[in-house]
């Protein structure tokens, strides 16, 4: 017959238990503890500023979706491994109507570094604004202090993030000094937290 334990004695040391505890304990120390840290010195967001200024003669404030812009959208990559983006496409709007519009060609963003990518944007044939935002739009203009919006879309290429779009808001001021300002955007991206080969 067994004998009783008594009262106060601890249990008898297995080591099968002890080891998979440990090894738990160990788990949950990686994924709470080395997994922050990745996400936040390796796979760091991208970042994007874009310039913009009217081409040909400067921006017709009678009807500013006549005018087409240049933009220069900078790109900067702040992870280890290359970024490529595919099947853009950009639109410069004001008080959220859109006054200009075009592709964005693909490019890629090396490891740790920096692109340029040049954007024309042709005006909206046919679309105008309300009276009361050409108003707005011209007083602006003439005080130097216009501020447009430009949206753009991005497809990241390859990897397990294909098919998922990046969208991005900038302000950037219009009529100022040349060159024009250089406008950080504010980026919106679906992401999978658990995509380890983006």
């Amino acid at each position: 017959m067994p004998r009783s334990r008594s009262a106060g004695q601890k249990p008898a040391f297995t080591f099968p238990e002890f080891f998979i505890s440990d090894i738990c304990e160990l788990a949950l120390a990686i994924c709470f503890i080395i997994l922050p840290w990745f996400f936040v010195f390796y796979d760091l967001p991208p970042q994007f500023s874009v310039q913009l200024e009217p081409g040909g003669g400067g921006l017709n404030v009678s009807a500013p979706a006549a005018t087409a812009f240049r933009a220069a959208l900078h790109a900067s990559n702040r992870r280890a491994t290359e970024r490529c983006y595919r099947d853009g496409e950009g639109a410069v709007t004001y008080g959220g109507f859109t006054i200009a519009s075009g592709p964005v060609p693909s490019f890629c963003v090396p490891a740790k570094g920096r692109g340029e990518v040049p954007l024309l944007l042709p005006g909206k044939d046919g679309a105008g604004l309300p009276e009361h935002l050409r108003d707005r739009l011209a007083a602006a203009s003439k005080a130097g202090a216009l501020e447009l919006e430009v949206q753009v879309r991005l497809f990241q290429d390859g990897g397990a993030s294909s098919g998922r779009p990046s969208r991005m808001w900038c302000t950037a001021r219009v009529g100022g000094a040349p060159p024009p300002e250089e406008a950080m955007c504010t980026v919106f991206a679906l992401k999978n937290m658990f995509d380890f080969n983006e």
